[in-house]
């Protein structure tokens, strides 16, 4: 690419040389800046170079092209009109320092516009070369804003920038700022650091990100965990939608350890975690996705974490692997050259939180570690959601892809669907369960889960005094003793299967009355190893079978002691 030196730069752009360029539609079918379109279409440029720092209040005007570089400073507020074009050098930015704040509101028939001093399409041959040099992106550096909090960007065009580190455009880094209505086309922002053509990575509360386009840039966007983000912004080019960015994606880092509350409603592209600790509410829209890189999580604690993701059967909200590219396409950028796969993702803690709602989210790909939505402590309900393709072999019998096995009271899991999961769901004695739940892809029955069942643990949460089951496509493995407290019952529906480990037994403190239902139409207690009943809940196919003694049976606690005998209780020692 050819190159002037400043010098020559500056000879050539102070020499008499006046542009004249009508106002229109450039290659990239954006307003050419200028007068405004409907009078006089005509702008004749006068080029301004600026080599030195800005220390006093500044104006940029209209139908002028300033060529900034090397880099400069800014101390004081720089005003750029609508119609003005800022041209950087090869390498050049421009930096605000104490004091500094850039005013640049264009209108949509002026935009106000940053780029390349080797672009010709806005502002003319600047550099006076012809044909010889054509702008690429990282052309230059990036306009800085450097802790100094107040700027205005509207209407603006952010072009072939992100030359050096930190590979962005417009840095807002320890600053607040609006950016509205802008368009960044063409930019760095990908690797080595991955910061977008945007950069708001470190940027405060108090920023605004809105209606903003974002195409054909390595990286569209980095925020921070203190920032909300509407549905207002678009990641391809509203004239060629098939112009999109090479990483389409929201990137996420987790650059504070303030939490403050979070609404994220963008659905065109996904947000990319890594990994993102809240103590504070976060909402996602319908339609939102976020997409995890490997081994990533979002963990939200008490006394304020929570999340509420309400989407609709048309537009759920989805988490999934960064790997996923059938869900907001190939956010990597790799093309096939990596597939997701169970674990590629950890999960969703929801810490001893309260009050949190997923209804008709999808979870895929997630469940390192084998949970991917993990209730430890948590009130929360869980309704009209899909979990496919998640989970790890552990040896925890616990770590479920949903894990409730130690939620707390008031915890609602209804109507979900669950398959090609490891273990699809544990909870804990104190959760009703109806018969709403599917264990089966309903587009294809015979795809189940590794382990088919729902995994209990008694050992939790034993306050709850009556507990109602009613799931009958997959058993109920029980991973530790019942023991019924006197005042307490299971009430069991028709068709329910429980399955006992081996060496375990169920104890009714009063008596049969404690189990509701206990000999109803095709309820059935059995060993965990009876595949005819309730499908494979140990996960090992046919390697063993069941037989007499598997587990001990259903015990009555009263004097004298009695275990209870039928047809319905299978393979038990008494």
């Amino acid at each position: 690419m050819k190159t002037l030196s400043n010098s020559a730069l500056r000879t050539a752009l102070l020499g008499s040389f006046g542009l004249a360029a009508l106002v229109g539609c450039n290659k990239n079918n954006e307003p050419e800046p200028g007068k405004p379109t409907g009078g006089n279409n005509t702008c004749s440029y006068t080029v301004v170079p600026v080599t030195s720092a800005i220390n006093t209040p500044t104006t940029w005007q209209s139908c002028k092209v300033y060529v900034v570089g090397p880099n400069v400073t800014l101390g004081s507020t720089l005003t750029i009109e609508a119609g003005a074009i800022v041209k950087f050098q090869a390498n050049a930015g421009l930096s605000l320092t104490a004091g500094g704040r850039i005013e640049a509101v264009g209108t949509a028939d002026n935009p106000v516009v940053f780029t390349s001093v080797l672009d010709d399409a806005h502002g003319g041959d600047t550099n006076n070369d012809g044909a010889a040099t054509t702008p690429a992106k990282r052309n230059w550096s990036s306009i800085a804003l450097a802790g100094q909090s107040g700027s205005r960007f509207e209407h603006c065009r952010f072009m072939y920038g992100g030359a050096g580190a930190p590979n962005t455009t417009l840095d807002l880094f320890d600053a607040s700022a609006t950016v509205r209505n802008c368009r960044f086309v063409r930019n760095g922002g990908g690797a080595p650091n991955f910061k977008g053509a945007l950069s708001a990575s470190r940027a405060l509360t108090n920023t605004v990100i809105e209606g903003n386009a974002f195409y054909l840039n390595e990286m569209p966007l980095r925020i921070t965990n203190l920032y909300s983000l509407n549905n207002s912004n678009t990641f391809s080019n509203p004239a060629n939608p098939a112009e999109k960015n090479d990483h389409n994606g929201i990137w996420v880092e987790d650059a504070s350890s303030t939490s403050v509350a979070l609404t994220w409603g963008e659905t065109e592209v996904p947000f990319v975690v890594g990994g993102l600790t809240l103590d504070a509410p976060m909402t996602l829209g319908p339609g939102v996705m976020v997409k995890f890189d490997d081994l990533g999580n979002l963990v939200l604690t008490a006394s304020s974490g929570r999340i509420l993701a309400n989407g609709t059967a048309a537009q759920p909200v989805v988490f999934t692997s960064i790997h996923d590219d059938a869900t907001g396409g190939d956010t990597n950028a790799n093309g096939n050259a990596t597939a997701p796969a169970r674990k590629s993702w950890r999960g969703l803690v929801l810490n001893t939180t309260t009050g949190s709602v997923l209804d008709n989210s999808r979870f895929y790909y997630g469940g390192g570690g084998g949970t991917v939505l993990n209730l430890t402590g948590a009130v929360a309900e869980v309704r009209n959601s899909v979990f496919a393709h998640n989970g790890d072999d552990v040896s925890t019998a616990t770590r479920a892809v949903l894990d409730a096995h130690a939620s707390a009271a008031g915890t609602v899991i209804r109507s979900n669907t669950f398959f090609d999961n490891v273990r699809p769901l544990s909870i804990t004695s104190n959760i009703d369960l109806d018969d709403s739940n599917t264990f089966s892809n309903p587009a294809n029955a015979a795809e189940k889960n590794q382990y088919q069942g729902i995994y209990v643990d008694w050992n939790a949460n034993l306050l709850k005094p009556n507990v109602s089951w009613g799931e009958t496509e997959v058993a109920f493995v029980n991973l530790s003793n019942i023991d019924l407290a006197p005042a307490n019952t299971l009430a069991l529906g028709n068709n329910v299967v429980l399955k006992f480990n081996p060496g375990l037994q169920m104890t009714l403190r009063t008596g049969t009355s404690q189990l509701l239902n206990h000999n109803g139409p095709g309820v059935r207690f059995t060993s965990v190893k009876d595949d005819a009943l309730g499908g494979d809940s140990n996960g090992n196919g046919t390697a063993n079978a069941p037989a007499a003694n598997d587990w001990r049976g259903i015990y009555i606690d009263t004097l004298p002691g009695v275990w209870v005998q039928g047809s319905h209780i299978l393979y038990q020692s008494h």
